[in-house]
């Protein structure tokens, strides 16, 4: 572990790098700071310079880069346009190359089990797969993946959006608490996993503190099965909630028809589920937990409904 204070640059201003942002200034090991197309209130009242950039170009972020010695790049960005995730990222990489002293890259990933299933959800790997095959060949820069599964916010939102920093996300989420209804993937009893957003963010703090990282770090706060998390919630909440099941057949046909937009995206988060793609390897999760993480406390899903009664933000 290396005993060297780091510059630490996010790249994007959205919801999990208000986590990331947060953590690094509560954990006050390492400098924060943010690139970002516009100021936000967030970030001013925490304490975090916001270096505002007309564009992500290399130029651009190559200044700021500079400008602050930065020694650790992370991305939050999100789009999934192939064309545009692409350039994006591709900016990042190359004013790290440009850097005297930015030489570590974390992109923005954060899905599951990214090395064996690299081919969904289909969307994410179409915008992705570009600059995956890049970063493969990439050995000037020191660069890894972070996955982690399904957000497990998710779980304690409320209808107005409370008790997390994470968007809702009622188009690939299959419980509504709201309307007491949950649509079961497959049996049911396929490998899910789910891990608080903040759980993540303080891990990424201290992987930047060591010096040697893999090209995928896998962490979660709970491996199991949508039947167990359902029941879990329904013990919790004191509710029943009305099952739909989606079957196989249900998501290949929904795959077929791309032009059904809203039908199709839900399929591909589904299908992540069914797959069990969302499942992270456990035995290397657990060795990387070792090494890493073992000053960070991942919560799982009865300790996050736990959290939600005395924390305004999980």
């Amino acid at each position: 572990m290396s005993e060297d204070k780091q510059t630490v640059v996010i790249a994007g201003a959205g919801d999990l790098a208000q986590y990331i942002a947060e953590e690094f200034k509560v954990d006050n090991t390492h400098d924060v700071l943010l690139i970002s197309r516009k100021e936000r209130e967030f970030f001013t009242k925490l304490g975090v310079t916001t270096h505002e950039i007309d564009e992500y170009s290399v130029d651009s972020v190559s200044a700021v880069l500079e400008r602050v010695n930065a020694t650790v790049l992370i991305s939050t960005l999100h789009t999934d346009d192939p064309a545009l995730y692409t350039s994006l990222h591709k900016a990042l990489l190359l004013a790290c190359k440009a850097s005297r002293t930015c030489k570590r890259f974390i992109a923005s990933e954060f899905l599951g089990n990214l090395r064996k299933f690299d081919n969904i959800p289909r969307g994410i790997a179409r915008a992705r797969r570009a600059f995956r095959s890049e970063l493969l060949n990439e050995s000037e820069i020191k660069w890894t993946l972070v996955n982690l599964g399904w957000l497990a916010d998710y779980f304690v939102q409320q209808p107005d959006g409370s008790r997390s920093y994470i968007s809702p996300f009622p188009q690939g989420w299959p419980i509504n608490m709201e309307e007491g209804t949950v649509r079961v993937i497959g049996t049911g009893d396929e490998p899910v996993c789910w891990t608080a957003a903040r759980d993540v963010a303080k891990a990424v703090v201290q992987l930047v503190s060591h010096d040697e990282w893999p090209d995928h770090v896998y962490v979660f706060g709970e491996i199991g099965s949508w039947n167990q998390a359902i029941e879990k919630v329904e013990r919790y909440y004191g509710a029943t909630l009305t099952r739909t099941h989606v079957t196989q057949d249900d998501i290949s046909r929904d795959l077929a028809n791309e032009a059904v937009v809203e039908k199709w995206y839900r399929a591909t988060i589904d299908e992540w589920s069914l797959a069990g793609a969302t499942a992270v390897p456990l035995e290397e999760a657990l060795h990387q937990r070792e090494r890493y993480f073992a000053e960070v406390k991942f919560r799982d899903i009865n300790e996050l409904l736990r959290s939600s009664e005395h924390m305004q933000i999980i």
